[in-house]
């Protein structure tokens, strides 16, 4: 642990804390860049004022109380990366408590976010916002803010690279899926390639954003089977641990809802 907290561990408490789960833009405004960018679920939001902040105030709007558990973190210099679950109840009747999980990254541009990547499991908030039942919710990291900042480092990078590049392993058993019910993310893609969109390491571990390409497996009960096979993408953002030139653990989060999306919006092979 450290002393004091660091520009990353400040910024991403910023950004967690004092703007989401206190709903407070003026705090993003000043966490983070006019030119910020978000990627996330295939859409881009361009811009803080312009694109990012009118779709992050809708969400706030409609889950007034919303608040935002952590339950990892990852500093490097000019990075961060946390785990972290959302959770509150939607304003929509019946007024269901949601919640649901995900993995963001960031860049910083000097002392504020200039770009984001993340994934989070809006296929779990969508069931739960039918069905009622609030899927359950991890318990917090004990010290998120005070985590060391720790310098990149090579020999991780390499390892997560050459790791990532067979896309069957983040859909192996080891991979832990950030994810309640069914189907899992090896259900849905039979994977042949992937694409990593931005990844940083901080000592022996990893934080990473990718698209992964393949054929679809067939796990969603309510899309025609006669798509099976057909040509798919699923984003995934992930956080990465090694220990002796071996990846450890993967935590993976997916967006299942994007993949269902495009699947459902597909004429009938």
């Amino acid at each position: 642990m450290t002393a004091s907290l660091s520009l990353p561990a400040r910024l991403l408490r910023g950004f967690a804390t004092d703007f989401l789960t206190s709903h407070d833009v003026a705090e993003a405004r000043r966490i983070m860049a006019p030119d910020y960018t978000l990627h996330i679920g295939g859409h881009v939001f361009a811009g803080r004022d312009e694109q990012y902040l009118p779709a992050t105030a809708a969400q706030l709007d409609l889950f007034p109380g919303l608040i935002v558990t952590v339950h990892d973190v990852v500093l490097a210099p000019g990075w961060a990366a946390m785990r972290f679950t959302e959770h509150g109840v939607s304003a929509r009747p019946p007024l269901h408590a949601v919640a649901w999980g995900g993995i963001t990254l960031f860049a910083l541009d000097g002392e504020q976010l200039s770009r984001g990547w993340a994934e989070e499991d809006y296929f779990a908030r969508k069931r739960e916002l039918k069905s009622g039942v609030c899927d359950p919710i991890l318990p917090p990291m004990a010290a998120p803010w005070d985590q060391p900042c720790e310098a990149p480092n090579e020999s991780t990078e390499r390892l997560a690279r050459e790791w990532l590049e067979e896309p069957a392993n983040l859909l192996s058993p080891m991979v832990e899926q950030i994810r309640v019910g069914m189907p899992a993310f090896d259900e849905l893609v039979r994977p042949s390639g992937i694409t990593v969109s931005a990844l940083f390491t901080a000592g022996p571990r990893a934080a990473f954003h990718a698209v992964l390409s393949g054929s679809y497996a067939g796990g969603f009960a309510d899309i025609d089977q006669a798509n099976v096979g057909a040509g798919i993408e699923l984003r995934v953002a992930g956080i990465l641990d090694t220990e002796a030139g071996q990846v450890r653990r993967l935590q993976l989060s997916a967006d299942r809802l994007g993949l269902h999306r495009d699947l459902l919006g597909r004429a009938r092979p």
